[in-house]
């Protein structure tokens, strides 16, 4: 009882004796305690014949007994506690709570928006069938904009409002200790888009600074300032202003989906951090989405499904004859499905590969904690090798992994996480696989443009949707924005099942090109 704190600035010798002395205390007195503990279990026998032959007397001495014995515990677990906290100060904690909100909170919140969200595609529709346009009019439907304006309205609180929380911490001998550092002080990590970009610039991560101000920010702004302008010139007599609407539109629903890389990012982080919660029985890593991922989730999904339903302005110019594609100048129209086909099983063979294969790990570097990049001086590193701390720490995440691991995380009754399994096995798995078939069948059907048409407009939405590449990008945001970490001894790094998908979209995107140029290509022809 008479410890007082040591200073974190004492020498080696000081500051190993402290570890020495905790260790010392905590195992004599444990030991006393069991040691109690074996005799009176052994005695008990006795104590039953004591307690009929004296009655209410043998009861009474029995509970004096058990309260002894927990008495004699929670001076153990103090004395423990006192001691760890007057050698690591600030790093020792009570518990690992995450602060506020909680996950009650955090749902009631989750529903409001998306309550508001429904509300204003409501008031949308209700103005299609009231206030409906001409047919002849090419200008974006009330529904449409309602979509638009609403994930937009969600945008900035996406932002700037909580996105991820997390604590890093490791449990030994009944004493907790925390890792995870803000402004040098030991606490849990809450960030938003706007936080990490901070964070970031702070600690010299430019290229994860620039990608998450790129996808987050540029990506949105440019989008809405595109689909304005295309408004404005839609209707316009110049018709070389008409001409670049109908360009802006295009390329909006092009880039529109490339908003979302910094989402799957924190779905990544929040699988990655769960993973490593209560491993090996030593680390802590409670993680929880907020409110902040609800919004901007809301935002990639329902901005990027708005800008297809924008029809791009009827241009009035001279059909140019386009090129064959390489396909069709090698092998000739007649084996455009026999190279389809090639393509299609090599994109499902390195695509079911890559999701089972790594795509990104973290490490942990324990040599960070100590001094003088770290609070802890240099001589507890024996201390931090028996601890075996980097081994339980070091985890690596395959995309089929997080998609199961997270589908068991809706039972604990968090709503972030349906939306992060709706994105991963819809968005990243099944939609890929349909456009890839899809194209396919219409290679299959090109002597019949008809036929092959149903196919290539269903694969020309799918491939503004489906979110394999923006994945993989996401993937290498982690990795880039992980910098910001390393402070706190955590490190990114993106594995060979990132090369893996990265070929399976290169197949993707080749047979997307060929099957799609061939058809312009034969049905120009052929009128």
């Amino acid at each position: 009882y008479g410890l007082k704190k040591v200073d974190h600035t004492a020498s080696p010798t000081m500051a190993w004796l402290s570890v020495a002395y905790m260790f010392y205390i905590s195992c004599a007195t444990a030991g006393a305690v069991n040691l109690y503990s074996a005799r009176a279990f052994s005695q008990r026998g006795k104590q039953l014949d004591q307690e009929v032959q004296f009655g209410p007397l043998g009861d009474i001495v029995s509970s004096a007994t058990n309260a002894v014995g927990d008495a004699l515990g929670s001076a153990v677990d103090s004395m423990t506690s006192s001691a760890a906290k007057a050698l690591l100060g600030d790093m020792a904690v009570d518990n690992f709570d995450l602060p506020p909100p909680g996950t009650h909170a955090v749902n009631q919140q989750v529903v409001l928006c998306a309550i508001a969200m429904l509300v204003v595609l409501g008031v949308g529709c209700a103005l299609d069938m009231f206030l409906a346009p001409p047919k002849s009019s090419t200008r974006p439907s009330y529904l449409c904009l309602a979509a638009l304006l609403g994930s937009y309205a969600l945008l900035l609180p996406g932002l700037v409002t909580t996105l991820f929380q997390f604590i890093l911490g490791v449990e030994v001998l009944g004493v907790k200790v925390i890792l995870t550092q803000v402004d040098g002080d030991y606490a849990p990590i809450v960030e938003s888009a706007v936080g990490v970009v901070h964070l970031l610039f702070k600690t010299g991560g430019w290229i994860g600074a620039f990608l998450l101000i790129l996808y987050a920010i540029v990506v949105p702004a440019v989008k809405i300032v595109a689909l304005i302008m295309a408004e404005l010139w839609r209707e316009d007599q110049d018709p070389r202003k008409v001409r670049m609407a109908k360009h802006m539109v295009e390329v909006v629903q092009i880039i529109s989906k490339w908003a979302c890389p910094d989402m799957f990012a924190y779905i990544l982080l929040l699988y990655l951090f769960r993973h490593l919660d209560g491993a090996g029985g030593v680390v802590a890593a409670p993680a929880q989405l907020g409110i902040g991922f609800a919004c901007f989730s809301l935002f990639c999904v329902f901005s990027t499904f708005s800008t297809l339903m924008v029809q791009a302005p009827a241009v009035s110019e001279t059909i140019e004859v386009a090129s064959p594609p390489w396909v069709l100048r090698t092998f000739g129209s007649e084996s455009l499905f026999s190279v389809a086909a090639i393509a299609f099983l090599g994109f499902m063979a390195t695509f079911v590969i890559g999701l089972f294969t790594p795509a990104m790990a973290i490490f942990l570097d324990s040599g960070l904690f100590l001094k003088p990049n770290g609070p802890l001086d240099a001589s507890m590193k024996p201390l931090l090798d028996s601890l075996h701390i980097e081994d339980l720490v070091n985890a690596e995440v395959t995309i089929s992994g997080a998609t199961r691991a997270l589908m068991g995380y809706i039972a604990k009754g968090e709503l972030n996480d349906i939306f992060a399994v709706l994105m991963l096995s819809v968005f990243v798995i099944t939609l890929p696989v349909v456009n890839m078939l899809c194209l396919l069948l219409a290679s299959c059907n090109m002597s019949n443009p008809d036929a092959a048409w149903r196919f290539i407009r269903i694969s020309r939405v799918l491939k503004h949707i489906e979110m394999l590449d923006v994945a993989i990008m996401g993937i290498i945001v982690v990795t880039c924005a992980g910098t910001a970490y390393h402070k706190e001894g955590v490190m990114f790094s993106v594995m060979a099942g990132l090369w893996v998908l990265l070929l399976a979209e290169a197949f993707h995107y080749f047979i997307h090109f060929q099957v799609h140029s061939a058809y312009n290509s034969l049905t120009q022809a052929k009128a």
